[in-house]
């Protein structure tokens, strides 16, 4: 059976061996602390400050996590506003003043940022700088944003990337903003504007906030350009806001992410300490996808507090390491517990198990990479699951997510331990198959899914069929690369489902046709 079918075997076998690990770790030290009061008390301080490192890299990728989502969900707005702009085959600069000075693109604007928390402004820009259109009023005032970083940057270098600016503060609102921006290119690729969205850094820092006041006084999070330029802080130190962070404490920890998860500790001076930080324990943590370094810094009287306060009484060291180890044991667990899942179903479909279209999206670009590097074929297949809404309306959505978690799994008893299956919509999956030598082997995998699909499926007291409707396409033969790939198999399918349903179709030059293998 092929990989990723279920959490509950391989992801869940880790877990718990993982959790009895630190089980056996946590009696262990207890035994030790019973033996020697003295002994315990320097096994308590080094385990607490291990503990403490696993919070603080646990709490760095939860802050990553939160980070890329955030902006995820901005990047994912921008870009939207950039495909309508494309979409609209602007090729002059008079054609994109016209398009973006519209009331109509006012009001796009404006639905964005209310349909999205995370969005304090959307603005369209033409190529001096001037504000042609923006979410606060309309017609929008005389404003020029030409000296502004990202406009001083995309102006000058066709860059299809979304640029990241250092915060600005709002005169009227008082906010620090900092803004995503994408380059509007006319027909020979000439400058023509910006499309810009803004992100108050308050959806950080709020949340910053609360996590810092839980760790204790002396302790801090930040949030960091990965040019070190500051974007924002807790506490916030208005001063420092845009500042670069010329210390190598940053770079100093990324280094060593297979070392503690890049955790360290020491007493250098920072970049708000000044020469006499005191010793402090510090993580910082790339955001994935994003040019962005989140960062955790506790001080030593909070991370060695409890340690503290067992030296009191020599007395009770023992008694109270215990309860701090069964303590720092179930916590850790906990958590542990609680990202494991996270990190799962943040690639993987909660019903089915199987990857979502994310992480398929990226094994599916790995693949390809492999394929040109070997000059190798692959496939993808995509699969549309004829009349799921008739089961769910007859049936009910209960029966209908029963059939489809059958449907997955009678898919990974149908292909090779090479081949990944992932879901992609509410009746869509999508087969990678690497390593073919021709369409009829994916074919032959098609069929075994398509005859084992066909097949009655028994349900408690119920006798469901189903079927499947198959378009594939191969690499090279019909794609060169992931988008063309997808939207290739995907024609071929929906041929296939206009042909009858429950059957196979092969993409061949500008349509699919029916294959005869």
């Amino acid at each position: 059976m092929a990989e990723l079918l279920s959490i509950d075997h391989a992801t869940q076998e880790k877990v718990n061996r993982n959790i009895k690990l630190i089980t056996l770790v946590s009696v262990a030290l207890i035994s030790i602390f019973v033996v020697n009061g003295f002994i315990s008390a320097l096994i308590l301080r080094d385990n607490i400050i291990k503990a403490r490192i696993d919070q603080v890299a646990n709490l760095t990728e939860i802050l990553s996590a939160h980070t890329t989502q955030t902006i995820y969900s901005a990047n994912t707005a921008l870009q939207s506003l950039d495909e309508i702009e494309r979409f609209s085959e602007i090729s002059t600069e008079k054609e994109f003043i016209h398009f973006a000075s519209q009331k109509q693109q006012y009001n796009l604007l404006l639905d964005k940022v209310k349909s999205n928390p995370v969005l304090d402004v959307a603005t369209f820009v033409d190529k001096n700088g001037k504000i042609l259109n923006f979410t606060r009023s309309f017609p929008p005032p005389d404003i020029n944003l030409a000296d502004r970083d990202y406009f001083q940057w995309l102006s000058k270098h066709d860059d299809q990337a979304t640029f990241f600016s250092l915060p600005v503060r709002n005169k009227g609102t008082s906010k620090w903003v900092f803004y995503l921006a994408k380059r509007v290119n006319g027909a020979r690729h000439e400058f023509l504007g910006l499309i810009l969205v803004g992100v108050s850094v308050e959806i950080f820092s709020s949340l910053y906030e609360k996590i810092g006041m839980s760790l204790g006084e002396g302790s801090s999070v930040v949030l960091y350009r990965d040019d070190h330029r500051l974007l924002t802080r807790w506490p916030l130190v208005d001063n420092l806001i845009g500042g670069l962070n010329t210390g190598g404490l940053i770079q100093s920890s990324l280094s060593q992410e297979n070392i503690d998860n890049g955790v360290i500790i020491t007493d250098l001076p920072g970049f708000t300490r000044g020469n006499n930080p005191g010793e402090r324990m510090l993580s910082y943590r790339k955001v994935e996808g994003y040019p962005l370094i989140v960062g955790a810094i506790v001080s030593k009287q909070v991370y060695l507090a409890r340690w503290y306060s067992a030296l009191i009484s020599l007395a009770y060291t023992t008694l109270f390491s215990i309860a701090i180890i069964c303590l720092g044991a179930y916590l850790l667990i906990r958590a542990y517990k609680r990202n494991a899942q996270a990190q799962y179903f943040a690639h993987h479909d909660v019903l089915t198990k199987l990857p979502n279209r994310l992480f398929f999206s990226d094994r599916l670009e790995q693949a390809l990479d492999r394929a040109r590097k070997d000059n190798e074929k692959l496939a993808l297949l995509f699969i549309d699951l004829d009349n799921l809404k008739t089961t769910n309306d007859i049936y009910s959505h209960n029966v209908g997510d029963s059939l489809l978690i059958t449907v997955a799994k009678r898919m990974m008893g149908s292909i090779r331990d090479v081949d990944i299956i992932g879901r992609v919509g509410g009746d869509e999956f999508v087969v990678l198959l690497p390593k073919i030598d021709s369409e009829k082997d994916a074919y032959v995998v098609a069929e075994k899914i398509r005859s084992a699909i066909s097949m009655p499926i028994t349900l408690d007291n119920l006798v469901l069929h189903t079927s499947v409707s198959i378009g594939i396409a191969l690499f090279p033969d019909h794609a060169l690369d992931e988008a063309e790939l997808m939207k290739n198999a995907d024609a071929a399918m929906y041929l296939a489902k206009n042909t009858g349903k429950n059957n196979i179709q092969i993409y061949s030059g500008s349509k699919p046709i029916n294959s005869s293998l």
